[in-house]
């Protein structure tokens, strides 16, 4: 695997559009997002770019965004919430609500809540810094870009005792086995499983 090198960088309000649609490029064929966002690869994709935006928007306003760049292009995005916010309060709820509904179907709104709330109730009690979205654009994956942003990850918040995380992809645990990420749980929501992982300092 050749290493490419690159910049991890706050981003800014111009590189949100951006931003969204490497997520939704990312993490379309997701096990959980085919079951909430639908089959149909182009519809979920458009669904995903619509959802996004509001999410990344709640990550900058309340954590840490960054974005890998190569060579002055956004490649990648990484979202950080510092503890004891990672819990959405009725005012966020409020306002991302509607941009995450309006972006799907009915029965995909449901089984999102049921897919959030899921893991809403297994978010550990112990201050934690809550890490993701992490994605990578698909042309720029496997090619170090996600380790280099992990190590940025662990190095910014090597001050504080546990680092957060959810996935429901196999790679992604064997991944974040390698830098010290530990199974809490293994819950499987609306049939499809998922892991959360936490690493401590």
């Amino acid at each position: 695997m050749h290493k490419h090198n690159c910049n991890i960088l706050p981003l800014g309000v111009n590189d949100m559009t951006t931003a969204a649609a490497i997520c939704a490029a990312a993490m379309n064929e997701n096990p959980l997002h085919i079951k909430v966002f639908g089959a149909n690869p182009d519809l979920r994709q458009r669904r995903l770019r619509r959802m996004f935006p509001a999410l990344l928007a709640y990550v900058k306003r309340k954590g840490e965004l960054y974005g890998a760049f190569i060579d002055g292009n956004l490649i990648g995005v990484l979202g950080m919430l510092p503890p004891n916010t990672c819990q959405p309060t009725l005012r966020d709820l409020i306002q991302l609500l509607p941009r995450m509904i309006s972006a799907n179907s009915l029965l995909g709104s449901l089984r999102l809540a049921i897919w959030l709330g899921t893991w809403a109730r297994i978010d550990p009690k112990q201050p934690h810094w809550h890490l993701g979205p992490l994605a990578i654009a698909p042309q720029w994956q496997y090619k170090g870009v996600g380790t280099q942003m992990i190590e940025f990850t662990i190095n910014q918040c090597a001050a504080e005792e546990h680092l957060y995380l959810e996935t429901d992809k196999q790679s992604n645990v064997d991944l974040y086995q390698r830098f010290g990420f530990k199974t809490l749980a293994t819950p499987t929501i609306l049939g499809i499983p998922s892991w959360v992982m936490i690493r401590s300092t």
